[in-house]
């Protein structure tokens, strides 16, 4: 069930801003990770905004197929239940809460980003390193989904316990994929490389383009002067709402690879970009071509 926020008023509802975890950020930790030699797990948290208590009072209409006695009476929610415009801030602000009392502090450059230093163990069952070092744990957050940097796996176990008190914490382990990248870590070369093979794969097969000739360039004319495509070009598109909608979701796909692992078409993704509000047939084929 979700609820049609789209009908809420303005005094349902005060922040809706909720911060996700930069891709530079995760490069970042990954990279911290690599050089120090350090574990990368990840883990999920299951209905995450149904965790969230709502801090303004909501009422809405009965669920249909539910019905109370009274045809008249309305219902008070009282989660962040999926759809309501404040139900991603509401779940940040718990787990901001959460991390805070673990004693993480939150990184000012990026606000989905948590770090943890200790000189002394949060619990006497966690040892320290054998080579000195404090214990280090960073959590970049997208939304759910979280990566945790870390030199002891027994304080990465205690973090998520103690997480899994407040939510429905899923442990996923090692990283191997996290936000369709894949993740490969090479620990004694001290590399980690990154693929998004599959995420295309799937763009490809979507867009019936899985047998396509590769080109060595991404585009071959200015966008400013592509030539009108010819009359049977993309039969399955048969309006301009068709084009647009077409053209943005593909172009926000090639905008995610080259911002992810692709910067090799970070030029051609940005330029066609600049068409989103009223994309011709052309400029859609254009992208296509990108493909």
């Amino acid at each position: 069930m979700v609820s049609q926020g789209f009908s809420q008023r303005p005094e349902d509802y005060g922040s809706t801003y909720s911060p996700v975890a930069k891709i530079t950020s995760i490069r970042i930790a990954l990279a911290y990770a690599a050089h120090h030699d350090l574990e990368i797990l990840s883990f999920d948290v299951k209905t995450a905004f149904l965790h969230a208590k709502l801090s303004t009072v909501i009422f809405c209409k009965q669920i249909p197929g539910f019905p109370e006695a009274d045809s008249s009476t309305v219902l008070h929610l009282l989660v962040a239940l999926y759809g309501l415009r404040q139900s991603s801030y509401e779940f940040y602000m718990l787990l901001r809460r959460l991390m805070t009392r673990l004693g993480m502090t939150r990184c000012e450059v990026d606000h989905a980003v948590f770090y943890g230093r200790w000189s002394t163990p949060p619990i006497d069952t966690i040892p320290m390193p054998s080579n000195g070092d404090d214990l280090i744990l960073m959590v970049p957050v997208h939304v759910d989904d979280g990566l945790a940097v870390t030199n002891s796996i027994p304080l990465y176990n205690w973090f998520i316990t103690e997480l899994s008190r407040e939510l429905e914490v899923v442990d996923l382990g090692p990283v191997s994929m996290f936000l369709a990248i894949r993740i490969h870590c090479d620990r004694p070369r001290r590399k980690i490389f990154l693929s998004q093979r599959s995420f295309i794969t799937d763009l490809l097969n979507t867009w019936n383009m899985s047998n396509c000739y590769p080109l060595p360039i991404p585009l071959h004319q200015k966008l400013h002067e592509l030539p009108p495509a010819p009359p049977n070009s993309l039969p399955d598109v048969n309006n301009d709402d068709d084009i647009k909608l077409h053209f943005q979701r593909l172009v926000g796909s090639l905008i995610y690879l080259a911002v992810c692992t692709r910067p090799d078409i970070a030029y051609v993704a940005m330029a066609l970009g600049q068409y989103n509000a009223s994309p011709t047939r052309a400029h859609l084929l254009a992208a296509k071509g990108v493909l």
